[in-house]
């Protein structure tokens, strides 16, 4: 019995000894956000380095900027961002990009934005600094916010080609400038992205 019994307790060993050197492990390590590494067939944290180079770069050196200084007397333009519109099948954080955009032209010195996305929450403290509940030397004053001389508005579009075996996926993006007051369009860039895809064994 006690020999039965022991051979039950080490073949149970054995299962669970087995099993465990069959549990998926895992390792981690910092890698360079600037490095382009394609992990999968999706767009990529390089796509979005990539894109906002060439688009930065565009728009602070088009004939748009130095014009709108002259005219201006040397101000600086102001400018409100809309979201990128998502025209592809995929889920893109367009959010993410509109805002690493707006980052890089701020930090430029060349450009200064307005904030949309929390300009209810600012109206919402105005109001409530103008109710009365709050001190009368502190409280900020209704109507001086600054106008936007320029809407920044874009979208990304994607096509995607499949053959046996081979994938080509092509990321288009175009951002625009627009005038507010006149609704001209100031500047406007084109830029696409293309990457290619090889699959082992079965097809795409």
């Amino acid at each position: 019995m006690i020999c039965r019994f022991s051979s039950a307790l080490l073949s149970l060993s054995v299962a669970v000894g087995a099993i465990s050197s069959c549990a998926p492990t895992m390792q981690g390590e910092y890698s360079d956000p600037k490095k382009v590494e394609i992990v999968d067939d999706k767009w990529n944290e390089s796509d979005v380095h990539s894109l906002m180079h060439v688009m930065i770069t565009s728009a602070l050196g088009r004939p748009w900027y130095e014009q709108f200084k002259k005219g201006s007397g040397g101000k600086l333009p102001i400018v409100i961002v809309q979201d990128i519109e998502n025209r592809t099948d995929e889920h893109i954080d367009t959010k993410a990009l509109t805002e690493f955009m707006e980052t890089e032209l701020v930090n430029s010195g060349k450009v200064r934005f307005m904030e949309k996305a929390r300009r209810d929450q600012l109206m919402e403290e105005l109001e409530f600094q103008n109710s009365g509940a709050v001190d009368g030397k502190s409280k900020k004053k209704t109507g001086n916010m600054t106008g936007a001389d320029f809407l920044l508005a874009g979208s990304i579009t994607s096509q995607i080609h499949t053959a046996d075996r081979l994938k080509t996926t092509s990321y288009q993006v175009q951002m625009k400038l627009i005038n507010i007051e006149t609704s001209e369009i100031q500047w406007t860039e084109k830029h696409e992205i293309k990457k290619r895809f090889k699959r082992s064994g079965a097809k795409w």
